[in-house]
């Protein structure tokens, strides 16, 4: 065989093979089209494709229908191995998908609830029909890791993306507590807390990618108050964000739904922000909203009754933060 002939067959895609086998099997195109569920131009092309590739009319037509030539009748036996190697490796890939489907759902959670919605999956009722839930924090490579299947799902604000993935609202956090060191002197004020009196410390922010990232909601209140803050910092993970609270002197927001956790943290004390300075800061458009960002429904894992619980525990716990 020279190599322009091992070219041309090395182009040659499955399907052509597969109407090969079934054109021979049965002695009809208009059958091979009605069996792979394609159009009869389409079986044509694919056969003309054949002819031109192995130098040959391989179907003669008879009034019977097809009849293969001597070339077609030597290739009949490596083209059914091929076809036949192909639907194996077919099957694999869809064991191995059903294998995945008992797997974990694999979940990029923004940090700012990961460790309560992690508790409240825990303490669910509903955990064993969820089955195996793996969160990880969400930063700027998850939509691409949804987009490939490497994760499941996502719950976030970042919507940018290159990719077209479905983004359902989940809801906003009506209420948010006040953290910061136990000694620190924002808790021996005589006066209620406000958010000039939070403006007058450092202030510490826990990014979340697509809300706060580039500019926090006490940031935009200052500038709109005409009130300075005293310095602002950011970290990306909650270990940095407490080490920080305890060694720097400064002040952070969180959502009320982690304030149970985060209030066992020792050194630490946490208190709800009053609704009025709650509304101040938020107004009608900073009030982070929750986003579940998924794939295409043809490509998702997890079936319909998982995802509802699964959207059901995270609107459960916004409402209870």
């Amino acid at each position: 065989m020279t190599s322009q002939s091992l070219k041309k067959i090395s182009e040659l895609d499955v399907f052509c093979l597969m109407v090969f086998k079934v054109i021979f099997q049965t002695g009809h195109a208009n059958i091979a089209a009605k069996q792979l569920n394609v159009s009869a131009p389409k079986i044509s092309r694919c056969l003309n494709m054949l002819r031109a590739t192995f130098d040959d009319e391989l179907f003669y037509r008879r009034q019977l229908g097809l009849k293969p030539t001597p070339l077609a009748e030597y290739l009949y036996e490596p083209i059914c191995q091929f076809c036949d190697a192909v639907l194996k490796i077919e099957q694999s890939i869809a064991e191995k998908a059903g294998e995945h489907s008992t797997d974990c759902i694999k979940v990029a959670v923004t940090s700012s609830i990961m460790a309560s919605l992690s508790l409240a999956f825990s303490r669910s009722q509903y955990r064993h029909l969820i089955g195996k839930l793996q969160f990880v924090s969400w930063d700027s490579e998850s939509a691409d890791l949804i987009h490939n299947g490497e994760i499941d799902l996502g719950v976030g604000f970042d919507t940018t993306s290159e990719h077209q993935l479905s983004i359902e609202s989940l809801g906003v956090l009506s209420q948010i507590s006040l953290a910061a060191e136990e000694s620190h002197p924002i808790w021996t004020s005589s006066a209620s807390i406000s958010l000039e009196a939070i403006c007058s410390y450092p202030f510490l922010c826990l990014n979340g990618k697509g809300f706060n990232d580039k500019i926090d909601p006490l940031e935009v209140f200052a500038r709109q108050a005409g009130v300075a803050i005293e310095s602002i910092s950011r970290v990306t993970t909650r270990d940095e964000w407490y080490s920080h609270l305890l060694t720097m002197g400064s002040i952070s927001f969180l959502p009320c739904s982690e304030a149970g956790i985060c209030t066992s943290l020792p050194g630490i004390r946490v208190e709800p922000l009053p609704v009025d300075e709650v509304e101040r800061l938020h107004g009608e458009s900073m009030s982070p909203e929750y986003l579940l960002i998924e794939s295409p429904q043809e490509y998702r894992r997890y079936s319909i009754e998982q995802r509802e619980l699964i959207i059901q525990l995270i609107k459960k716990l916004l409402v209870a933060s």
